[in-house]
């Protein structure tokens, strides 16, 4: 069945390339986009969080996030539009991690290049082919409780940098994508909305692959990831609301390791300048022969986003909780509180303000260091372009 899904996908992408008529009048057009955003955060981790390698540490630090997107564009005389993107990153052309170790040859520490992909898009939907997130990954995120809710810092791609749950927590409330192939070269297909109803699917051949190249054998690496996704947008007099969910599976490449698999459920509830969402995301438990490899997580989101005027606010919880055979792990849990405020400057430039409090707790047996409670604030000024 993956060999004809794989046969399929590479198939219908290039007969629709092949297909495609001239170009309409005018020429492809190229255009600059991104972000620029300069934050200071301010962390205080209660507990001894570091372990092994390299902690959390407690201090004022200083933080650039910046992307510049060429943004490609040609539209055909049947209608069909083919768009491009390249995302390049700011400040990671590094060739060693934190540790000091180099990194390796896929770039996946420190890669330059984010996302690079096409998407061709019509009346039929849309194909898109790259290196770059799932269509399903990308529907579902948006209903996800603190994505919802997302007025401040990104709480998913951040508070890893600023509070930690410690050595002793394998859980991570805060990372709760639907994502198994990250930037992996892949293709998706999304429909077209229909009175309201959308769906995508996506293949990626493996999670590592975001280079112009053939991966090499590696029996560690997950292969054939399959996505799927669906969601409905309504609206009843003045309430808004949208809702839906997704599965993705990858085959694991130990012979003796299961499938790893993740599903996630999501809504939002809008009217007039509020918002309230919720999700609940669950991670599939997965053995090695007898032994627990990925253990079982439930991770439930909510949040609440109200507008006034040119200002912002939000608040959002996540709490992930761990059920495994391994009584180190069974019952480990963590919490997340965001409160967060936006104020718009002037077009294109916000101001943006995060408080974090996050509270891990170990599940197992009593240990030196049970967990770790925390709080981080981090202010900002974020130029988009």
């Amino acid at each position: 069945m993956n060999n004809t899904f794989k046969l399929a996908a590479v198939s219908s992408a290039a007969l629709m390339l092949a297909a495609a008529p001239a170009l309409a009048d005018g020429h492809p057009t190229l255009k600059l986009g991104g972000f620029f955003d300069q934050k200071m955060s301010i962390t205080n981790n209660n507990s001894d969080v570091g372990g092994a390698g390299i902690g959390v540490d407690d201090k004022l630090d200083v933080r650039t996030d910046a992307e510049v997107y060429f943004l490609g564009s040609a539209m055909l005389d049947n209608g069909i539009k083919i768009s491009t993107r390249i995302e390049l990153e700011g400040f990671t052309n590094d060739t060693t991690d934190d540790a000091g170790s180099t990194v390796d040859s896929t770039g996946t520490q420190f890669d330059q290049i984010d996302e690079a992909f096409m998407v061709i898009s019509g009346s039929f939907g849309a194909v898109k082919i790259g290196s770059s997130d799932s269509a399903p990954k990308s529907m579902t995120t948006g209903l996800q409780g603190l994505w919802a809710a997302n007025v401040g810092e990104n709480v998913t791609f951040n508070l890893g940098k600023l509070l930690s749950s410690g050595q002793e927590v394998t859980t991570r409330g805060f990372a709760n994508q639907m994502d198994l192939s990250s930037d992996g070269e892949q293709i998706s297909y999304t429909t077209p909305n229909m009175s309201g109803f959308q769906a995508a699917v996506s293949y990626a051949p493996n999670g590592r692959e975001s280079f112009d190249g053939q991966e090499l054998t590696d029996s560690t690496i997950d292969s054939n990831i399959f996505a799927a996704s669906a969601k409905y947008t309504g609206k009843a007099g003045d309430i808004g609301y949208r809702f839906g969910g997704g599965y993705t599976t990858s085959e694991e490449g130990a012979v003796t390791k299961e499938d790893d698999a993740q599903w996630m459920v999501g809504a939002a509830i809008t009217q007039g300048p509020y918002q309230l969402s919720a999700s609940f995301n669950k991670r599939e438990e997965a053995n090695t022969g007898t032994v627990s490899t990925v253990d079982e997580s439930d991770t439930i989101s909510v949040g609440f986003k109200m507008s006034m005027g040119a200002s912002t606010y939000s608040l959002a919880y996540s709490k992930t909780e761990a059920s495994s055979e391994d009584a180190a792990v069974d019952g480990d849990n963590t919490s997340v509180f965001v409160l967060a405020m936006r104020r718009s400057l002037g077009k294109g430039v916000k101001w943006h303000n995060t408080l974090y409090y996050l509270d891990s707790e170990n599940g197992g047996p009593t240990v030196a260091v049970e967990g770790n409670d925390g709080f981080a604030l981090t202010t900002g000024i974020q130029v988009k372009f």
